[in-house]
């Protein structure tokens, strides 16, 4: 981040972090829906999690090509998530 340029990081700061953090936020908040199945007409999507975390995890990909770095080994083009090393 220390080599961009001004506009460079408003982009990194305004396009990818700002939705980073809402596609992040929603992921555990789609455990709300899990329990429904089906109201009235509407059906709930089975798959939600896993959507939500797949666009989070795009998102983070292209992130990562905006920066000109590879996603690196817990965030390749198979799906997989990163994983935080603690």
């Amino acid at each position: 981040m220390n080599n961009l340029l001004p506009e460079e990081g408003a982009v990194v700061v305004n396009t990818y972090l700002t939705n980073l953090y809402i596609l992040e936020s929603a992921i555990p908040n789609a455990g709300t829906n899990l329990d429904t199945d089906q109201a009235a007409v509407w059906h709930h999507n089975k798959d939600e999690v896993r959507d939500r975390i797949a666009l989070f995890d795009d998102w983070r990909r292209r992130l990562a090509g905006f920066l000109g770095i590879p996603p690196g080994p817990y965030l390749d083009s198979s799906g997989n998530s990163i994983q935080l090393l603690a």
